[in-house]
């Protein structure tokens, strides 16, 4: 009896051995395949549930990676960029197209060859030491920076890392690059705004209102509605196309 409360199984085996014609006999004949059949489908349904949430969890990861890489190149740089604005709204086409200014006219080349960058106050000054014009910006312009001496925080649109060595001279002067082969048609467009982004400062300037700034944009239309700081492999690649060494030291000193 202590065999059978334990092991009913038990029991019904040694009763067979007893009792061959019996009907328990008949039964623990076939137990076994029973216990093996269910043993079957224990495993097959622990194998289906195993599929089963395993295809969930790829199915969440799988998801889950979609979603981040939307958010990271369509929304994210909506929120990494910020609308900023230049301290005064420098019109370039009137100095361009209406009075034949020349880029090095404001942005020229020091004697020692070293480059002058944005202009200083005392070169607008030249120009505009009395209202040249009735506009709201002339006035505002001369009245708050020229009588004042105060020089504009002009917002760089082009801004290279810190650990790049980048000579205007070199480009200009020896390599016969025009200014607009990087800075794009910014003598030729009256865009006061740009796209800084917000914690390292590198900037885009988008020529065409309808571009909405994203990764794919800022990518693909990069040199055609869309300007900003260079990358490295768009220097690499021009210096390929010029037949110009790509070495680390030519930038990197």
């Amino acid at each position: 009896m202590t065999h059978c409360a334990k092991s009913p199984v038990f029991c019904m085996i040694s009763h067979c051995r007893s009792f061959p014609q019996s009907s328990e006999c008949f039964m623990a004949h076939f137990l076994p395949i029973y216990l093996a059949s269910e043993d079957e489908f224990m495993r097959n349904k622990n194998f289906l549930n195993g599929q089963k949430y395993f295809g969930i969890i790829v199915a969440f990861f799988t998801t889950g990676f979609l979603v981040m890489l939307l958010l990271g190149w369509f929304v994210l740089p909506g929120f990494s960029y910020e609308r900023r604005t230049q301290p005064v709204d420098d019109n370039h086409p009137l100095h361009v197209e209406q009075l034949g200014i020349t880029c090095d006219t404001c942005h020229f080349f020091h004697e020692d060859g070293t480059w002058a960058g944005v202009p200083a106050l005392e070169i607008c000054a030249d120009c505009h030491r009395e209202p040249v014009g009735h506009s709201a910006e002339e006035l505002r312009f001369v009245r708050e920076y020229i009588d004042e001496n105060i020089e504009p925080k002009w917002a760089l649109y082009n801004r290279q890392p810190e650990c790049v060595s980048f000579s205007h001279s070199s480009h200009v002067r020896m390599a016969k690059i025009s200014c607009n082969t990087c800075h794009g048609p910014q003598g030729y467009s009256d865009v006061s705004e740009y796209y800084a982004n917000r914690i390292t400062n590198y900037s885009y300037v988008v020529y065409d209102s309808r571009v909405p700034v994203n990764a794919v944009t800022l990518m693909n239309e990069k040199g055609k509605k869309v300007w900003g700081t260079m990358r490295m492999d768009e220097c690499a690649a021009c210096h390929r196309a010029r037949g110009t060494s790509t070495a680390c030291f030519i930038c990197h000193k």
